[in-house]
């Protein structure tokens, strides 16, 4: 799946291949290209407070015509006057937008201007968005979700807390619509509209909802007894159906992330830092479609991954401090760095090579002008990876 980039262009170029021989060298070349990512870029996040780092990030969008426009959230990038927004939190509480240029920068390191907006008191759990609004939420026994709006000429910040009565611990979250769905202490907490305060809905999990994921009318709740439930929301019945025939309970195995890739497939991560494909059609069928092996992981919760917008392909971080890259069609072992084009010097450059120093805490994808890019966060810095571009020598 990892050979050299000018062999798979000759075969692309040799007799006329069958369309299924095409699409599998097509597939091989970015995964070769994607190996080799090592264009990066650095910014420094300027805490108000000393000692904070990196816990989220969001690269989002804005469909309307004003002045303002950003990033759509893990699939594409739009543009508007040569200007995007990002967001991120820090672990003391920070929640911070930045708008930038979208003109390719020439230097290693791009200077975003984070500019502090509000602080939640505790560390930012999770950030997510959809056309309207970027949504903070914050950890801890008071938790609160912060209200961001993408068109604020019209409206303004806000902040909401939650009674602790209610729901504590928000460990994440994910917003679909307006349809908000929370990972909360032993619950999974759904606001049917985040916008126009609608109803709130308990779910009791009996156990740390780790990770959300959402589609239609379905939630689904990774829990940290290592559960997988998933619920409807026409009915909002309280008791949730148990996928998987509880696979990942007998011994536990918290689920640190949950992904809906291709309609019916949904990926799932465990602490142990396995990763595994399931059809969703069969919900009580315990073997997994794909397993990707030689991730590293023991007891990290906040353990991240991406997927790019295509489904291909699936890059996690480490308990190592190093990220891993696989391909989503064949899973197994991680593919390896790609350093054939460059320098000796910086071959610690390229994105699966790096020791990071802090962990790493967030990472994501997203479709930019000059192509995709992986964002990563890692102690008090953002780095920015051009995916399969790689440092040249001069």
């Amino acid at each position: 799946m990892t050979s050299q980039p000018h062999q798979l262009f000759s075969d692309l170029r040799s007799s006329p291949p069958s369309a299924s021989r095409k699409d599998w060298l097509t597939h091989s070349l970015q995964c070769s290209q994607f190996a080799s990512t090592g264009k990066v870029e650095r910014s420094l996040m300027q805490c108000p407070w000393f000692g904070g780092s990196v816990t989220a990030f969001q690269v989002s969008a804005c469909r309307s015509s004003r002045l303002i426009k950003c990033m759509i959230s893990e699939t594409k990038t739009v543009h508007h006057n040569g200007r995007v927004w990002n967001f991120t939190g820090d672990s003391v509480g920070w929640f911070y937008s930045s708008l930038t240029s979208s003109r390719n920068q020439t230097t290693p390191f791009f200077t975003h201007g984070w500019q502090p907006e509000f602080n939640l008191s505790s560390e930012v759990s999770s950030i997510c968005c959809s056309d309207s609004w970027c949504i903070a939420t914050s950890f801890g026994p008071d938790c609160k979700i912060l209200h961001f709006p993408l068109e604020p000429i019209t409206e303004d910040i806000r902040v909401s807390r939650i009674d602790s009565r209610v729901a504590c611990d928000i460990w994440t979250a994910d917003l679909r619509g307006s349809r908000l769905a929370l990972g909360a202490r032993s619950q999974l907490v759904c606001i049917d509209d985040i916008a126009n305060h609608a109803a709130v809905h308990n779910l009791p999990t009996y156990s740390d909802v780790f990770s959300v994921a959402q589609e239609n009318h379905v939630v689904y709740a990774g829990l940290r007894n290592g559960g997988i439930f998933r619920f409807d929301t026409r009915t909002w019945e309280s008791k949730g159906d148990a996928l998987l025939d509880g696979l990942f309970t007998r011994p536990h195995n918290s689920i640190t992330n949950l992904r809906l890739l291709r309609d019916s497939q949904l990926l799932v991560s465990n602490v142990d830092g396995k990763i595994s494909t399931f059809d969703l059609r069969f919900p009580a069928i315990r073997t997994p479609l794909k397993v990707c092996t030689g991730n590293v992981n023991s007891y990290v919760i906040k353990a991240p991954i991406a997927v790019d917008p295509s489904e291909n392909f699936l890059f996690a971080a480490g308990q190592d401090n190093r990220i891993r890259l696989w391909s989503l069609r064949s899973g197994g072992p991680p593919l390896a760095p790609n350093t054939s084009s460059t320098p000796m010097e910086f071959h610690d450059v390229n994105v699966l090579q790096r020791d990071f120093i802090h962990p790493i805490r967030t990472m994501q994808i997203s479709e930019e002008a000059e192509g995709m890019v992986l964002w990563v966060g890692s102690g008090s810095d953002v780095f920015k990876y051009s995916l399969g571009q790689c440092v040249s020598a001069g």
